[in-house]
């Protein structure tokens, strides 16, 4: 996921937005990479003694029982071990795995967390949740080859579950989207095509997505961005203007916003964008980055002394920026 262009430490313009409504994620390797079976204590990284002064589960069911009741109270290790325990009863029930990756990965264990994740869908290769997880944590990880096809795959089981209910097909080809559908998965694919230069692939996940959520500031976002990608910018500014109205404190849709009235020489106008999200020292410090970026020194270096003039310390960034642009102005 890309997350900055440079400049400020604060101006964080993070281009795609990766949060929405489903549950975690994952990622390793591919089916035919897997390691055998896991075993217990490769599983579960805490205390065995967990279990001591309880009885030990007299069933599969009895296990998992026990799994869920200790995570409604919170109590993610005994959850964990719970289900571990569940596998002694039965080590090809993928639902097991998922739940095992799902705590791990709550719990920062992401290496082990990959392997549940991998032995799940070794199991149940169609096992929805598992490989929209596995997906979005691949393209986190820039593996996007894994990616792809653990989140097409997810997106070809959303697809055929749709079909079968007759839910009114969209004008792009793809089924609408209902309230059962991972939104996220859309969303992490649309980002994938934009990094990988689909921009019209790309658009057409997010705007499945925003047909179900109009008000999504984060789908528009990553639309208006995937617009910026291509030079459009009436439509980029559109959309990001929408992400806006939706929620006017979404820092990373002003930033981008910011980005367009640059490309579009509205440069007092990308100041004001920025200034929403940082001071404008910061501001005037990042729009004279980018206006560098673009070859324009004369009027970067004009930012640059405004920012040391704005700014009530001494600020040393504009400071080096500055001495960047008139020695790349001189060459």
């Amino acid at each position: 996921m890309l997350t900055r262009f440079g400049g400020s430490r604060r101006l964080t313009v993070v281009v795609l937005v990766f949060s929405l409504i489903l549950c975690g994620c994952a990622s390793t390797n591919e089916e035919a990479q897997i390691s055998p079976k896991p075993q217990r204590q490769d599983l579960y990284k805490g205390q065995s003694q967990i279990a001591l002064g309880a009885s030990a589960p007299m069933s599969e069911q009895d296990a998992l029982n026990r799994a869920i009741d200790a995570e409604r109270a919170g109590d993610l290790d005994k959850a964990l071990y719970a289900y571990i325990q569940a596998l002694d009863f039965n080590q090809n029930n993928a639902d097991t795995f998922y739940q095992i990756a799902r705590i791990n990965l709550a719990k920062g264990n992401q290496d082990i967390a990959f392997k549940a994740y991998n032995e799940a869908l070794t199991i149940a290769p169609e096992h929805k949740l598992a490989n929209a997880e596995l997906g979005i944590l691949e393209i986190d990880q820039r593996q996007y080859a894994l990616a792809r096809k653990h989140l097409e795959k997810t997106v070809m089981l959303d697809q055929q579950r749709l079909a079968e209910q007759k839910t009114a097909a969209a004008n792009t080809g793809y089924i609408a989207l209902d309230e059962l559908s991972p939104l996220r998965v859309y969303n992490a694919l649309g980002i994938l095509e934009d990094l990988e230069n689909y921009h019209q692939m790309a658009r057409t996940y997010f705007l499945l997505v925003l047909a179900f959520q109009p008000q999504s500031s984060i789908i528009a976002t990553n639309l208006g961005y995937s617009f910026y990608l291509v030079g459009d910018y009436e439509k980029a500014e559109v959309y990001l203007k929408q992400a806006l109205r939706a929620d006017p404190s979404f820092n990373r849709a002003w930033s981008n916003l910011g980005l367009v009235y640059i490309r579009q020489g509205l440069y007092r106008k990308a100041l004001a964008s920025f200034e929403q999200t940082m001071s404008k020292a910061d501001a005037l410090n990042d729009l004279g980055y980018f206006l560098m970026l673009e070859g324009k020194y004369e009027q970067a270096i004009t930012m640059f002394k405004q920012a040391i003039d704005t700014s009530p310390t001494y600020f040393e960034r504009a400071q080096k920026n500055l001495k960047i642009a008139l020695a790349s102005k001189m060459n």
